[in-house]
């Protein structure tokens, strides 16, 4: 066994594993639907031969009836056994998503900058196709094996020369498959990567339609998304094409052997050295040899894909390491002071240096403004302080403490932003401003006044209860502010370190008023990063550092 089948059977057996009792139960119904069904054919010999050809009716009934039980338990079972696998393997793709949703939230911000998120998700999407791995048909092909010997030893048992024959043509159906396997891998792949890229553009597209709309890009657009999708229907019309001619040529070949055991019994027959009864038993196992033949033939087609999503999920989702939060991570309950020492960073597909040799520090009280153009550094800072990136040199410590050295969740949990790039959920206003966690009445409401959203709540018909759209389309520029501003009022006590990232960029004067007074007055005791273009908040910070785009240089003025 090769590495990647030793992996694909590991990774089979870590679902399997916890559900073995409902698996070994359903493994046994398959084990006597299998039993059952060698049955039929040979009942079906005995009532040719000891009742039809000998005009026993009291024999012939016997065996009808008998038939009919072997039929009834063989549904029974075959309902059973269905029914149990389905339920086993939609509830270990359940835990497969559930693995990896929790792994795919936990990746590091690089992962998710590298790629749309239209892509990410029909990557997601390809875990579907895992489903034959934990199906009754893969379990049904190991049984196959035990009805294909079973059946022929009775077969070689009924006629020696028949049987040989029939088992000597199986190995053209292996060679069939070798010829198609690999060129059916490589497209299945191909069209699963295309149908992830048009996706992913087309959920870029429907995300941006505003700014599509704004620029008078429709047609530009549509084009580019019609593109890639006649490319992905290329890809799905080759791989539908070459599935559809493998089948066909597996099935084809049965058929012809089907004929030839008709020439070849019949003959028999006719020459009277094969019984009806003996004839017929041996159409009724032919299914039994052949079907698992065809089956394992076939399977190619059906668990192909499911081998090359896996190889793809790993490759794509699996090869980030989650950002760590292990037991030996240090906690804190409080920030009171963050320094960054010769800091300099480069973003990992980035040439350039977007710092170097930076140095902040900030104690509680400090009210820092940071100064610049786009791209030189501001809000790569922010991130930096945040622990979303760990590949820079030099030091970033958190109350002394080497930030790689500290718990990233304890470490959030004490910050509070009001960004820029904020994004709403497609929910309520209140529940937007609420999803940190439960708060308080009087502290939701204070957040609503202060924030300046009050009026504007009070407004509406349905009040905070009002859905805000998919990342706030609902809500203009200046109200998407105000509900991050409230976000983080509610989080004030819990908070040490407030960040505001152009927070007052699309604010009315009256507002920027209360986001100055609040952090004038309520967050005197934090330390407070502000982000700024303009000289708005100049006046309430005690230190402001300029930075400058490419040269990275900066310098810093005390107030």
């Amino acid at each position: 066994m090769n590495v990647k089948n030793t992996q694909f059977v590991k990774f089979v057996f870590n679902y399997i594993k916890p559900k073995i009792k409902l698996f070994i139960i359903s493994f046994l119904f398959l084990i006597g639907l299998s039993l059952i069904s060698l049955l039929p054919p040979y009942v079906t010999k005995l009532a040719f031969d000891e009742g039809i050809m000998m005009k026993n009716l009291s024999i012939l009934t016997k065996y009808v009836l008998m038939l009919v039980v072997i039929y009834i338990l063989k549904s029974t079972f075959n309902y059973l056994s269905s029914a149990l696998f389905t339920i086993v393997s939609q509830n270990t793709l359940l835990e497969i998503k559930k693995d990896l949703t929790n792994h795919i939230i936990k990746l590091p911000l690089e992962f998710f900058s590298n790629s749309e998120s239209g892509y990410i998700v029909s990557r997601f999407g390809e875990v579907d196709s895992l489903s034959p791995l934990f199906s009754m048909q893969s379990f049904k092909l190991i049984l196959s094996i035990f009805e294909f010997i079973g059946a022929m030893i009775i077969m070689f048992l009924m006629n020696v020369k028949l049987t040989l024959i029939l088992v000597l043509i199986i190995p053209v159906f292996y060679l069939i498959t070798k010829t198609f396997e690999n060129a059916f891998g490589k497209l299945t792949s191909q069209t699963m990567e295309k149908a992830a890229t048009f996706h992913g553009k087309f959920q870029q597209s429907v995300s941006g339609v505003e700014e599509i709309k704004r620029m008078n890009l429709e047609d530009k657009e549509t084009e580019k998304i019609n593109k890639i999708n006649k490319d992905y229907v290329k890809s799905s019309i080759k791989y539908s094409i070459l599935l559809s001619v493998g089948s066909e040529v597996i099935i084809l070949l049965s058929s012809i052997v089907s004929v030839l055991l008709l020439y070849i019994g019949g003959k028999g027959v006719l020459q009277e050295s094969l019984s009806i009864g003996t004839y017929m038993a041996f159409v009724g196992y032919f299914g039994k040899l052949y079907a698992p033949v065809i089956n394992w033939n076939l399977s190619m087609f059906t668990f192909k894909p499911a081998f090359v999503a896996l190889d793809r999920i790993k490759n794509f989702f699996l090869k980030y390491p989650q950002e760590s939060e292990t037991s030996d991570k240090i906690k804190i309950n409080e920030i009171n002071m963050i320094e960054m020492k010769n800091v300099t960073f480069s973003y990992p597909d980035g040439k350039e240096t977007v710092l170097n040799n930076f140095n902040l520090k900030a104690k509680r009280g400090d009210k820092l403004l940071l100064k610049g153009p786009n791209g030189s550094g501001k809000s790569t800072i922010i991130r930096l302080i945040l622990g979303l990136y760990d590949n820079y040199d030099g030091e970033i410590l958190i109350n002394s403490i080497d930030l790689k050295k500290l718990s990233k969740r304890s470490l959030r949990s004490r910050i509070s932003i009001v960004s820029q790039k904020i994004f709403l959920f497609n929910d309520t206003i209140e529940n937007n401003i609420k999803i940190a966690g439960d708060v308080s009445e009087e502290k939701y409401e204070t957040a609503l006044k202060k924030s300046g959203l009050k009026q504007f709540v009070d407004n509406l018909p349905l009040k905070d209860k009002t859905l805000v759209g998919e990342n706030g389309i609902k809500l203009s520029g200046g109200e998407i502010q105000k509900v991050a501003i409230a976000r983080a009022l509610i989080k004030s006590d819990s908070s040490d370190l407030f960040i505001f990232d152009e927070a007052a960029a699309h604010l009315d004067k009256e507002t920027k008023e209360l986001i100055k007074s609040f952090i004038d007055t309520e967050l005197c005791e934090k330390i407070c990063i502000i982000i700024d273009h303009s000289d708005y908040f100049t006046d309430i910070c005690n230190r402001t550092i300029n930075l400058m785009l490419k040269s990275n240089n900066w310098s810093e003025q005390n107030v």
